[in-house]
């Protein structure tokens, strides 16, 4: 599993969240849909492709059941890769290296149904970082501001990128270290009480724009290294993001760019940065 995969599960929630809003007439349609979660990564190996079936227990409950033995392939026009299937629900290909600039076409047999998909992969684009440093003033319980230190926006970092072509980015940022050290006290007490929280992660929405300001007063909780991510996505994806908000009430179907099925099958660029964060 690849670095990238990590990033899966939050397009996968508001995609089953959508499902969830669906009336009763298309959650019994999706229960017997196939739903792909899919991810070429430019530069790494295809080993991001999900595949689930869904079933809703009235109108707002939804589990998805992973599907196995499916024989999954996907081709570059030149040649077919057939996916391996080890992990529940998860496919993959040792030998399909995604490459920018190249169209995939991914297709399996489900239900004597042929479920097809296809997607470009965007070149990657230079990111630059405006500082690779930031200091800041450490905050003890019973200090004043209680949640945060420093004017908002002060001591920002921006993130440029070239967006000549008006597509859609969006930002991770993480923490590196092995035992992050918490600026504010009150937030390491909170975060150290769950594992998954130890290291500081935050992802911005898909927009289309050319830079991203990081607010070390707002976004910023631990000191040490952390890594930028600068996502370059397609329309597809976006498209999760921009109907998350839809109505109970809302009968219309979440984006899909799956033939005979539902979900993404979409292509992702990235380029990375680092910058580092120290006491005052």
């Amino acid at each position: 599993m690849n670095q990238f995969q990590l990033y899966i599960p939050v397009a996968f929630v508001l995609l089953l969240s959508l499902m969830a809003c669906e009336k009763d007439e298309v959650t019994n349609l999706i229960s017997e849909t196939p739903v792909v979660t899919g991810f070429l990564y430019a530069g790494q190996r295809c080993d991001s492709i999900f595949i689930v079936r869904t079933i809703s227990y009235g109108s707002s409950d939804t589990t998805a059941l992973p599907i196995n033995g499916l024989d999954v392939e996907i081709s570059d026009g030149d040649r077919t890769y057939p996916l391996m299937n080890e992990e529940a629900g998860y496919y993959y290909s040792p030998d399909l290296n995604i490459e920018s600039g190249a169209i995939y076409t991914l297709q399996f047999e489900y239900n004597n149904t042929l479920v097809a998909a296809t997607t470009f992969v965007p070149m990657k684009k230079e990111a630059v970082i405006s500082d690779t440093l930031i200091e800041m003033e450490r905050i003890v319980l019973g200090s004043f501001p209680p949640m945060g230190g420093g004017t908002p926006g002060e001591n920002a970092i921006e993130i440029t990128w070239d967006n000549t072509e008006g597509d859609y980015y969006y930002v991770v940022i993480q923490n590196m270290e092995e035992d992050p050290d918490y600026i504010n006290e009150l937030f390491a007490e909170q975060d150290t009480l769950q594992e998954n929280f130890r290291n500081f992660q935050f992802i911005s929405e898909p927009q289309v724009s050319d830079y991203y300001n990081i607010d070390p007063n707002r976004e910023i909780r631990q000191f040490g290294v952390h890594r930028v991510i600068v996502f370059r996505v397609n329309p597809e994806y976006a498209a999760l993001y921009s109907v998350s908000d839809v109505s109970t009430l809302s009968i219309t179907a979440p984006p899909s760019n799956v033939e005979n099925g539902l979900g993404i099958f979409t292509g992702v660029s990235s380029d990375t940065l680092f910058f580092e964060v120290k006491e005052e």
